[in-house]
Order: structure tokens, then C-alpha cells, then sequence
């Protein structure tokens, strides 16, 4: 089946409008509509070779998972991802995937910011070194990489 996403061969479970409420529920926020729509067609998985490669400053990562609602496997289940996180994670940011190397892909789903995907690096949040330091959230180790979540998929590339 086509969808309006990229093919992601690997696709999480099927979910019902009920089970979205529900992880809203849970986070205490509505996701944003391009998100939803997402987790109700596709619900998370591994996007194709074709399609998994963003840019993150002057490089690129690789999309190891988009978390799913309802996964069997703790760690690709959206829940469990944001249970793990909850403490690393500005309130206002929920985890939805991660790359190759273990950070973390995350979307803000409250305040001025909402809708907006980052990108959490592992590098030390304190450190001098390390990226700008974002104001509404006091950190260095967070990078914007798109103003939705549509846009971040449409701007994912191929992986060399």
C-alpha cells in the first residue's frame, strides 16, 4: 500500500485512533496533526536504505528506528521510549526515534516550539564545546533539524 510517507518496510503495529489518545493521554499533550497522522498510517519502523539519512550540522546520521506505538520490542515501543527518557528529556520534548549511534530523535509537542523535531546528540549538555545553547530549554546538546515532523521525513536521504 502507497503511503504519503516514505516507505518504511519495517512498520510497527497497526493502531486505532484510541491508542494514540492514549500515549496523548500519557504525555499530557495532543501530538501535533502531522505526527498523528503518521502513527495512525505507518506507526514507526525503520525507513527504507532510500530515506534514512539526515543532516545534523555540518554531517549527517542515519534513522535506526522511528519508535511505534504498541511495539512488542521495548526498544522500538514509543511508551517505553519515553518512560526510559523522561528524566533526559526537556518536559516539553517527546522521543520518537534514534540513529545509528544511540541519540536520540525527539519532537516538541508543547509551547511555542511545538511540532518542531530535534535532535538530542550524546554529548554533554554542559559542555563548553558543544553545540549553541538552546534558550527555551537550557541546553547544548539539542539541535533543531525541522519545523515538523513532515518536514523532517521529506527531507530525510538516501544512505551512501
Amino acid at each position: 500500500m502507497e503511503t504519503s510517507w516514505p516507505s518504511t518496510p519495517n512498520r510497527g503495529p497497526a493502531v486505532d485512533e484510541a491508542a494514540i489518545a492514549r500515549f496523548e493521554a500519557t504525555i499530557g499533550a495532543r501530538l501535533p496533526d502531522d505526527y498523528r497522522a503518521y502513527l495512525a498510517e505507518v506507526n514507526g519502523g525503520r525507513p527504507v536504505k532510500a530515506r534514512r539519512a539526515f543532516v545534523i550540522g555540518r554531517g549527517r546520521s542515519v534513522i535506526n528506528c522511528l519508535h511505534s506505538l504498541d511495539h512488542p520490542d521495548d526498544l522500538f515501543d514509543l511508551g517505553e521510549a519515553n518512560e526510559i527518557l523522561r528524566d533526559a528529556l526537556p518536559p516539553e520534548l517527546i522521543a520518537i526515534g534514534a540513529d545509528d549511534g544511540g541519540a536520540t530523535v525527539c519532537l516538541c509537542v508543547k509551547g511555542e516550539h511545538a511540532g518542531e523535531v530535534w535532535y538530542r546528540d550524546t554529548i554533554d549538555p554542559r559542555s563548553d564545546g558543544a553545540n549553541p545553547r538552546v534558550l527555551w530549554h537550557d541546553r547544548r546538546d539539542m539541535t533543531k533539524l525541522a519545523d515538523t515532523f513532515r518536514a523532517f521525513m521529506a527531507a530525510l536521504e538516501p544512505v551512501a
